[in-house]
């Protein structure tokens, strides 16, 4: 075990008094980088390798073929002869990759990337830490007050960490990025974004990325990703003497992270990178941060029938259809996502591809973006499309990768049930009991995340949302027997 990968845990509690502790932990937990999808063995670089190689032709007494360390030159048994190999690779000089890749896609297990901030492998980490106090106070009533939080350190991106972009101070040239001028590559680069090898011209710009000899260099798995999340836990619990319980949870908390999710192809409404150069830039909220959920359950027998409060003395039929009675239900309060703003037209930059991320609008200054959520043209009217501007031709966008003042809708869910439990048979140990639940008791609709790709003509629902996310009243009907 090496000593980066340490994981300590420590927990301690302590009884004030008899109906008071205090409680507090602290761990870190290593999540393996592995988990991405493009090293899992179907997508792994090293399994999608095209060039044929023969190791040995006498049962692996000799070697078939063999490379020199110095100019990548196949020997003996080699099925093409060259092998050309990038001087200033991003995997060090002279390591075998072919040049006819067109995007080139890795795991830094430790190799020097001469590309900063990328260096080394650092394996993904958790910091989990958590303050809890918990109190009994009269009536019933149990109190559980916490303060929760959690750090990731080396997260892996959703996508693979791209590490060829063009630098950024070179996006001043503007349309000097999309000259074409003479293809150095021609004759041992087929990359079809740098021109096949018949092609004598390249854009100006593929050669002042990092690597200008790939369509693109990208780190699977690289740990260049951050969050950080605390909370304040708050939870109420009530028993009845009667029968029956109520709980009710309350969280307030932040998340912040520049990478959300694994499975962006999975998940709609996620934060994206822009500027790989500057990852700092995209520290925003989630777009998975709930600031506020409150849910409260309960069950409640109703003190009716004999021996209960009320009608105490009634006995037979009266009995048998006053008494059994009770309700439980679930209600749910939550905000709403906060919505990730894109650009969804093109501009220069775009068009020439140059290794940037999914461009964002720049912000309108001084522009109220919530408006009132009213009828609109194709749907509900959710924010001020007015408030987003197209980027610069050769400029990132400077609304934040998730936007901090606009959220999707949230939920307002009852689940209620009404039941009804009759004993009846000998010292009436048998139980008939009939139950009639309603979801989403009272038909409210939660609409789903506005359009938010902004900014151009063919994106006419900019702001506008006219989708249902959740299900209409449902309401079922159950009969058990109990014995």
């Amino acid at each position: 075990m090496k000593l980066y990968e340490f994981m300590p845990r420590l927990g301690v509690a302590y009884s004030l008094d008899e109906k008071t502790v205090v409680r507090a932990g602290y761990g870190i937990f290593f999540i393996p980088n592995w988990i991405f999808f493009n090293l899992n063995p179907s997508n792994d670089a090293i399994n999608l390798a095209s060039t044929l190689w023969v190791a040995t032709a006498n049962g692996g007494i000799t070697p078939n073929s063999t490379l020199t360390a110095t100019n990548c030159v196949f020997t003996a048994g080699a099925p093409s002869g060259t092998l050309n190999c990038p001087t200033n690779g991003p995997f060090g000089p002279n390591v075998v990759e072919p040049l006819g890749r067109g995007n080139v896609s890795a795991f830094d297990a430790g190799q020097n990337i001469t590309v900063a901030p990328y260096t080394t492998y650092k394996p993904a980490y958790v910091q989990q830490y958590n303050l809890d106090i918990q109190r009994e106070f009269p009536l019933g009533i149990f109190v559980d007050l916490a303060f929760a939080g959690s750090r990731g350190v080396h997260l892996p991106n959703p996508t693979a960490t791209q590490v060829d972009q063009i630098p950024d101070a070179d996006l001043s040239m503007g349309n000097a990025l999309l000259v074409n001028v003479p293809n150095p590559f021609k004759g041992i680069n087929t990359v079809s974004s740098l021109n096949p090898a018949t092609n004598s011209t390249v854009l100006a710009g593929q050669l002042l990325r990092p690597f200008p000899q790939y369509g693109g260099v990208s780190l699977a798995g690289d740990g260049c990703c951050a969050s950080d999340y605390s909370s304040l836990q708050l939870s109420v619990t009530k028993r009845f003497t009667g029968g029956g319980s109520f709980l009710a949870a309350y969280t307030n908390e932040k998340l912040m992270t520049n990478a959300d999710t694994l499975t962006t192809w999975l998940e709609s409404g996620v934060g994206e990178v822009q500027d790989w150069n500057n990852l700092k830039a995209e520290w925003s909220l989630s777009s998975q941060d709930v600031s506020q959920r409150m849910v409260l359950s309960y069950v409640y027998d109703l003190p009716f029938g004999r021996g209960q409060k009320y009608a105490s003395n009634v006995s037979g039929v009266v009995d048998k259809a006053a008494s059994g009675w009770g309700v439980d239900g679930i209600t749910t309060f939550q905000r709403g996502f906060p919505l990730p703003i894109s650009y969804g037209g093109s501009t220069s930059l775009s068009q020439a591809g140059l290794g940037i991320g999914t461009l964002r609008p720049n912000v309108v200054p001084g522009c109220a973006k919530g408006v009132a959520h009213t009828a609109a043209s194709g749907g509900i009217a959710w924010f001020n499309p007015d408030c987003f501007t197209a980027p610069s031709n050769f400029g990132f966008g400077n609304e934040s990768r998730v936007d901090p003042t606009l959220r999707g809708e949230g939920i307002n869910n009852w689940d209620l049930a009404i039941f009804k439990t009759t004993n009846f048979g000998p010292g009436e140990k048998f139980g008939l009991q009939f139950r009639t639940e309603f979801f989403n008791t009272f038909n409210r609709v939660q609409f789903g995340a506005p359009t938010t790709a902004c900014c151009t003509a063919n994106s006419p629902t900019f702001g506008i949302t006219s989708s249902q996310l959740n299900n209409q009243r449902l309401i079922q009907f159950a009969l058990k027997l109990l014995f």
